[in-house]
C-alpha cells in the first residue's frame, strides 16, 4: 500500500488539502497496480482457463504477425 502523508509548506505551515491528498493517493495506487490486481482477483479463475486464455492470446498475436509479414510492401508513386 502506498505511503501518502500530507505535505506541509515550511514557510506558511499550511497542509495539503484532503482532495489533493486523495488524488495523490489514487494516482500512487494506480501506478503501483493495486487497483488492477484487485479487479483481477475479484473472481476466481481456474488455472486451466488462465492458461487457455494465455495460449489463445499467443495464437492471435502469432497469426497477426504472420499476416503482417505476408503483406506486400506498398510504395507510393512507383508503378
Amino acid at each position: 500500500m502506498p505511503n501518502v502523508t500530507p505535505r506541509t509548506h515550511p514557510k506558511n505551515k499550511n497542509t495539503e488539502g484532503f482532495d489533493q491528498l486523495l488524488r495523490r493517493f489514487k494516482k500512487e495506487c494506480d501506478n503501483a497496480g493495486i487497483v488492477q490486481e484487485v479487479r483481477e482477483r475479484q473472481f476466481f479463475e481456474k488455472p486451466n482457463s488462465v492458461k487457455n486464455q494465455k495460449n489463445q492470446q499467443l495464437k492471435r498475436t502469432k497469426k497477426l504477425e504472420a499476416k503482417k509479414r505476408l503483406q506486400p510492401v506498398r510504395r507510393r508513386g512507383v508503378r
